[in-house]
């Protein structure tokens, strides 16, 4: 029954994915260059497709710099080949956002308690992809423990996402992401295929979640 219920879930997916539209970040002002911040870019995309019902953010070959991503309903992530979104280094004035309050946290470590405190990162979201063969590359930015937190923090994960539902990560990789390469906490209908994670901590948390198929990693 799960098997039946994964498979109508991934072709559905996949036929939404066919139909959506495509928001090409450097549209948006997204450089590429490794040098520009390009997540105010990267979230503008990510805001005019949740205007419209959601859609593809596209990355095409480059290197995006990037403090927080935040995701929405209905957003695929599509990293072409070459394409490379790069966790860039806090400064004085600008870095990731901050973790959310977690009455928890005396009760298990902070890097399990708070999702915001992220490259790419999502809460309560629903029908969420991560596709192509493109890089997350968290290498000299993202922390391996607590992180610099107050008005400005640091980020200490890749991909962070509580409580969302209908989630695909697949053919991507991941290089050196901090604490967590992926956080993923009471996730429903979960699947991870053909990933390829290379860190130097935590590779795949995943916590509470349901209806989970994990292949080819």
């Amino acid at each position: 029954m799960m098997k039946r219920f994964l498979t109508v879930t991934i072709l559905l997916a996949a036929a939404l994915s066919l139909q959506a539209k495509v928001y090409n970040v450097r549209d948006f002002g997204a450089a590429g260059d490794g040098v520009q911040i390009d997540s105010p870019a990267i979230n503008a995309a990510i805001e005019a497709a949740a205007a419209k019902g959601g859609g593809v953010i596209y990355f095409p070959a480059g290197i995006y710099s990037s403090y927080s991503i935040r995701l929405k309903d209905n957003i695929t992530l599509r990293l072409d080949e070459g394409a490379v979104i790069k966790a860039a280094k806090p400064t004085a004035e600008q870095g990731y956002d901050i973790a959310e309050p977690n009455e928890w946290d005396m009760y298990q470590d902070f890097g399990h308690s708070h999702w915001k405190n992220s490259l790419i990162w999502g809460i309560g979201l629903k029908n969420l992809k991560f596709e192509g063969k493109g890089l997350i590359d968290g290498t000299d930015a993202l922390s391996r423990g607590l992180g610099r937190q107050g008005p400005i923090a640091e980020a200490n994960k890749a991909i962070a996402l509580k409580e969302c539902k209908n989630v695909t990560i697949k053919g991507i990789s991941l290089l050196n992401s901090g604490h967590f390469s992926l956080l993923l906490t009471g996730v429903d209908n979960l699947v991870i295929d053909h990933v390829l994670c290379d860190t130097n901590r935590d590779a795949f948390d995943i916590d509470c979640c349901a209806n989970v198929k994990i292949t080819n990693c």
